[in-house]
């Protein structure tokens, strides 16, 4: 039923006005002056009032502004009861409407059933704002606990953060968290906001117990849990006061922590308000969100031993390579000094077919002795044992050895081999020889798959920093954090443009991963190890240089390398 307080001097108008509304249904107080007003309104919280402003000692303004702010909502609507040569500064003051005296009946009845459709309006919309409101800060509580959830894989820690998110999201009284990692192991960790009584500790370990095995049913327990095994864990906020087991029919919200695959334990909480249908939603979204972090921390621990074996496993295997290319440098040596000696006549005279079958020997050990090399720096570069020589030198002077010595090889595949280089001298602080590898193994690559007239074009140019596009750069690095991709001054920019092949989009993230060859098929008929491009990657990072790459397939493939100048 609306309430109506009636503010009236003139005690025959007020009883008209009782009569009135009280025979409409309506709960009607009445006042004559303003302290006595603001005393009804504190006592009924009224949701409209009727002013009558023929009385001078009345503040109209003032007691519309007190009865506003006496009711929960701040809307308690206001209508004055005026005499029509009033001023329209006494009707707008405070007030949400306005009637003449004297009043039509039906129209008063009219026009307070508006006014107390807009008030039943207006509280509607202040019940969802406040439900809204409530959804958005339990909704900021979860993405905030998500976040750290997401930053630790401590388990102690993440029931803390579990427990501190419940917390803040749906103020419980107390929280029970049962985390069993063996039968022998189980703890009640218990969050309340005051110390909690012995025999409500006894009945909480025995309440955790049951919610527990009541998870199973007639199933098979995960652990063989007793009472006697779950030791408590007591955390409260405050010393002055006491929850005793008059808590126990306060109202609650259980859940298992568990996964499809695990399951850790279980978490309850307790209030003495009644949780609503988004407290439940907000809660089970909490505890699922630790129970894969929970996961997570067990997968981890696991990870750690997997990772210890695999470390001795990679070991064995470099120091595996590095012995067995050891080994196979000295008869692969002994064998290309007798194939010379043997070619070029010294062991006598030999007939075409022999020539041709030892050429054909002689490039074959040719091949493999490349491959035993890249083995040996692949091995030495890992197991971080590969020497450099850093000194300032001309890098140009590499650019045209290189250039010389494969032309002939690019025109005997009828090749367009080019270099062009925008400065005589860009003197870089390096490792001649690891540059000239460098560059060697990316020309290589680019006649491996560059098919005939085609064309191959080296150029260097010097750059600055704002001119690098680092977004490729990190596109091919395994630190992807931006932050850690380091360019400061001037570079000098290598690039080995072909018209080949190109790559494809999926074999992009392949391109520099050991041992992998693209394009299977013309990989065996071209050949190599698949670890030039590699070994140039950690050549340059050893130079505090980067290297990247661009394509479009069967168009052909940039690849481009920067070294500080």
């Amino acid at each position: 039923m609306s309430k109506i307080l009636i503010i009236c001097p003139e005690e025959n108008i007020e009883q008209d006005l009782i009569d009135l509304l009280s025979g409409v249904g309506y709960e009607i107080e009445s006042a004559f002056n303003e302290e006595d007003s603001v005393k009804k309104a504190d006592e009924i919280s009224p949701d409209l009032a009727i002013i009558d402003t023929s009385c001078k000692q009345i503040n109209i303004s003032s007691i519309c502004k007190n009865l506003k702010l006496r009711n929960s909502t701040n809307d308690t609507q206001i209508i004055l009861l005026t005499s029509s040569d009033s001023s329209s500064e006494d009707i707008l003051v405070g007030a949400d409407g306005y009637i003449t005296k004297p009043f039509n009946e039906n129209i008063l009845i009219a026009t307070v059933n508006a006014h107390l459709r807009i008030k039943k309006l207006l509280d509607i919309l202040y019940t969802n704002n406040s439900e809204l409101a409530k959804s958005l800060y339990q909704l900021n509580v979860l993405y905030s606990t998500s976040s750290q959830l997401a930053g630790t894989l401590d388990k102690t820690k993440l029931i803390d953060i579990m427990n501190t998110g419940l917390e803040k999201s749906l103020n419980f009284s107390i929280c029970l968290a049962l985390i069993i990692n063996e039968p022998e192991d189980a703890s009640l960790v218990v969050h309340s906001q005051y110390p909690i009584a012995p025999k409500l500790e006894e009945a909480l370990k025995l309440r955790a117990l049951i919610g527990y095995k009541n998870l199973f049913e007639n199933n098979e327990l995960p652990f063989d849990l007793s009472i006697s095994n779950i030791k408590i864990v007591n955390n409260f906020k405050e010393e002055d006061g006491l929850l005793d087991l008059n808590t126990l029919v306060w109202d609650r919200l259980f859940a298992p922590i568990s996964t499809s695959d695990q399951f850790f334990g279980t978490v309850e909480i307790i209030r003495q308000d009644e949780f609503t249908g988004e407290d439940s939603t907000c809660f089970q979204t909490v505890v699922k969100q630790v129970s894969l972090p929970l996961e997570s921390a067990l997968y981890y621990e696991e990870i750690k031993k997997t990772n210890i074996k695999l470390e001795k496993l990679e070991k064995m295997k470099s120091e595996f390579i590095s012995i067995v290319s050891h080994e196979l440098r000295t008869p692969i040596t002994s064998i290309k000094n007798s194939l010379d000696m043997m070619i070029s006549r010294r062991m006598g005279e030999i007939s075409p077919t022999q020539e041709n079958f030892l050429n054909l020997a002689k490039r074959n050990l040719d091949r493999l002795s490349v491959i035993v090399n890249d083995l040996l720096d692949l091995s030495k570069i890992e197991a971080g044992k590969m020497e450099y020589r850093f000194e300032p030198y001309n890098i140009v002077e590499t650019l045209r050895f290189v250039h010389s010595s494969f032309d002939p090889v690019a025109k005997k595949k009828n090749i367009e081999l080019t270099m062009q280089a925008r400065s005589e001298e860009f003197i870089v602080k390096a490792d001649s020889g690891k540059i000239e590898q460098i560059l060697s193994n990316l020309v290589l690559n680019a006649l491996k798959f560059t098919p005939d007239r085609g064309k191959i074009h080296i150029k260097a140019e010097k750059i600055h920093t704002d001119s690098v596009d680092k977004s490729k750069i990190l596109a091919v690095k395994e630190d992807k954090n931006p932050e850690n991709l380091i360019l400061e001054g001037e570079y000098i920019k290598v690039s080995i443009e072909d018209t080949g092949i190109g790559i494809k989009e999926e074999d992009v993230p392949k391109v520099f991963d050991k041992f992998q060859q693209i394009e299977s098929s013309l990989s065996r008929t071209v050949g190599g190890t698949g670890l030039g491009l590699p070994i140039a990657k950690q050549l340059l990072e050893a130079h505090n240089g980067h290297i990247w790459f661009e394509s479009e397939f069967q168009k052909g493939t940039t690849f481009n390398f920067i070294i500080p100048l």
